[in-house]
């Protein structure tokens, strides 16, 4: 029959396993976190660098029309226009993404990870509210200024001269932002910002 100080050490032991076992499953719970943050991370930054790349692209082609046809006082204020409702777009989405860059986590503390995580779903949730608000008036214009060039200037007579054309090629533009900036939603703001929430869920069960 084991004495009392038998049982007490088995207690210990015990206790000292359990303790360890616990301090694991928590480094590496905060690990898995650490990992999955990051993928969704790579993933919002991977929508950064493409609609930067893009936003590059138009500003590359506004340029050269203004440049090669800025005579024209039509183009010149079409192109003006462009620069105009692009520029805040692009600048507010590299104060978002700076922000989320630099941000970093310097500790494996589930409460200091716990706050990075939501920190970083708020940014991305509060960018994407911006997008989408900002979109309803930025995909509009900017397909009517590029129907509205590419018919005044490769088309004799312009927009006035193939209304029609105009008109079923600005249609179809919208149409086809609508489902592109669908899809991009789907993919880099909708489903991260689901698998964020999910990460923060985890840490609160």
């Amino acid at each position: 029959m084991p004495t009392l100080d038998d049982l007490k050490k088995k207690w210990r032991d015990d206790q000292g396993a359990l303790q360890a076992a616990e301090a694991f499953d928590a480094a590496t719970l905060n690990q898995l976190i650490q990992t999955r943050m990051k993928k969704q991370n790579n993933l919002v930054f991977r929508y950064f660098w493409a609609t930067f790349t893009l936003h590059i692209l138009v500003y590359a082609l506004l340029s050269h029309v203004l440049i090669r046809y800025g005579s024209d006082t039509d183009i010149l204020l079409l192109s003006l226009t462009g620069f105009l409702v692009t520029v805040p777009f692009t600048a507010i989405m590299l104060k978002r993404y700076k922000q989320m860059a630099v941000t970093k986590v310097t500790q494996t503390r589930a409460d200091t990870i716990y706050t990075y995580v939501n920190e970083q779903r708020s940014r991305v949730a509060a960018f994407y509210t911006f997008k989408k608000r900002y979109e309803i008036v930025l995909i509009p214009l900017l397909s009517a200024i590029g129907v509205i060039l590419v018919f005044n200037l490769y088309f004799p007579g312009g927009v006035k001269a193939f209304p029609a054309g105009a008109l079923v090629t600005y249609l179809l533009t919208l149409l086809s932002c609508f489902f592109a900036i669908r899809n991009e939603n789907k993919k880099y703001f909708i489903r991260p910002l689901q698998e964020l929430q999910a990460i923060l869920d985890d840490y609160k069960s």
